[in-house]
């Protein structure tokens, strides 16, 4: 049985995991508790991820917001990988905002710009970065929950903003 720890939400390829690491350090995958352990082969990224016994090497480079970039075996993965309640909150803000169609985007939380990732004029799609505000020492991506124009984006880098300030409007495009 495994002891209380952390689940995370584990996406590659496509492929969405759930998974657990115990307080004790134990790993469960798709309800299977695996032994695990994480070896650091020096200063480039490079280490071993053991599984039962059998080690992977691989390289490993953080992209930021939960998202890792994995070289194994000669092959490039992305990976996400976000606490499940995380990913659950992303889950459901996407599917409340699909229905809302151009809703503007409001701060989830009282926060500081840190970035601007979109432009005024350009279409984006479901989950594409429109801006980053830190809240409470972390930095949260906020996304497009539907396809849309960016019309106006009312904050920069540096502003601080209230929760549910408008920070940025959107149009509808066609076939949307």
């Amino acid at each position: 049985m495994m002891a209380q720890g952390v689940r995370y939400v584990v996406e590659v390829d496509g492929s969405r995991r759930e998974v657990a690491i115990g307080a004790d350090g134990s790993v469960g995958i798709g309800g299977r508790s695996l032994a695990a352990s994480l070896v650091e082969a020096g200063r480039d990224g490079g280490c071993s991820l053991i599984l039962d016994g059998v080690s992977v090497p691989l390289f490993a480079r953080s992209a930021g917001r939960g998202q890792w970039e994995i070289a194994v075996d000669g092959r490039a993965v992305d990976v996400q990988v976000l606490e499940a309640r995380e990913a659950e909150i992303r889950e459901r803000a996407a599917k409340a905002g699909g229905a809302a169609g151009v809703e503007p985007l409001r701060a989830p939380m009282p926060g500081l710009v840190v970035r601007v990732a979109a432009r005024e004029g350009e279409v984006v799609q479901p989950g594409t970065a429109i801006l980053i505000v830190e809240a409470m020492k972390m930095e949260n991506e906020l996304r497009a929950v539907a396809a849309a124009r960016v019309a106006r984006i009312l904050v920069a880098p540096g502003d601080a903003v209230d929760k549910a300030q408008v920070l940025a409007e959107f149009e509808a495009v066609e076939g949307s």
